[in-house]
């Protein structure tokens, strides 16, 4: 089991090496939430919670008494994913339509969502193809990093964070990958989407810290789930030695849920960032998370595109 109290300095920026530490024996050390403390009377939303390792947060968080809203984007998924949970749980389990790609979706998301005790910012896309959103920018930052700001704000603005809301922003140890996170970077093919994602996913982590920073009266943290065996990237069917080898060496939705799940309901240490192997992990001198003046940066650029 993880000792989420203990603090790892991760490893310096040397890619094989910290990808290996993110991978290598997971399956094993991938710890599993505790099923209390109850959420009875708490309101959790999570943002992509119709399928992946959103679906399986969603359920460990209704599983556990909260009221639960899926924010997402496929009102049919959604649909299907709050009557099997529902179903399973017998929790008030409903969803709301989310895009987080299109600021207009997202604002009007804002103001339907109830108050809330716990926000799970775990959408996101990792594209296949080079596109933008509806106001211009590149699809995975406009989703996985302007989207949750704005959410984010919208809802501090209509008060629709309780006092002290816990705020669970997931992102993937593969940041490490790159230095930078904007808008307007291009690229080609799934590769290229591939670093789209890295730079999405340490716009996550400089939101995080930021947001934490300005709001000390929140509770945030940011979680690296674990390597896992979704379709995030539309990987598509794999066989062979490489399937023999996904199976080994990843984690599947249900395993990969649970540090999200740890984040949301246990003790955290404000602005941390958890992971599925090495625990609460500081980041080293030079790693691109640890700068602070890109953090503000980051935050500043994110503001001026969300008024």
């Amino acid at each position: 089991m993880i000792d989420f109290a203990r603090r790892t300095t991760a490893a310096p920026k040397v890619l094989p090496f910290r990808l290996s530490r993110a991978i290598l024996g997971q399956k094993s050390r991938t710890p599993r939430c505790p099923d209390t403390p109850r959420l009875d009377g708490k309101v959790a939303v999570v943002t992509g919670g119709n399928a992946g390792i959103g679906l399986e947060i969603a359920r460990g968080l209704a599983k556990r008494g909260a009221e639960v809203v899926i924010a997402a984007r496929t009102r049919a998924t959604a649909e299907k994913a709050v009557k099997e949970i529902a179903s399973e749980t017998g929790a008030n389990v409903r969803d709301v339509a989310l895009d987080l790609s299109d600021l207009a979706s997202v604002n009007a998301a804002a103001e339907a969502l109830p108050k809330t005790d716990i926000l799970v910012a775990n959408a996101g896309i990792w594209p296949t193809a080079y596109a933008t959103s509806k106001q211009g920018h590149e699809i995975a930052f406009a989703t996985n990093t302007l989207g949750h700001h704005v959410l984010v704000k919208r809802m501090l603005h209509a008060n629709k964070l309780q006092s002290g809301a816990r705020i669970v922003v997931l992102t993937g140890d593969i940041y490490i990958r790159q230095n930078e996170c904007t808008p307007d970077f291009t690229y080609e093919g799934k590769s290229g989407g591939g670093l789209a994602y890295c730079r999405s996913k340490l716009g996550n982590l400089w939101f995080a810290t930021e947001l934490q920073r300005r709001n000390p009266e929140l509770e945030v943290c940011s979680v690296h789930p674990g390597v896992v065996t979704s379709n995030l990237g539309g990987g598509g069917a794999v066989t062979g030695f490489a399937a023999f080898m996904r199976g080994v060496m990843l984690i599947d939705c249900e395993a990969g849920a649970q540090t999200p799940l740890w984040c949301a309901t246990q003790p955290i240490e404000r602005g941390g960032y958890y992971h599925n192997t090495l625990g609460r992990v500081i980041h080293p001198s030079g790693d691109p998370a640890a700068d602070p003046e890109k953090a503000k940066a980051m935050w500043d650029r994110l503001e001026a595109l969300s008024s």
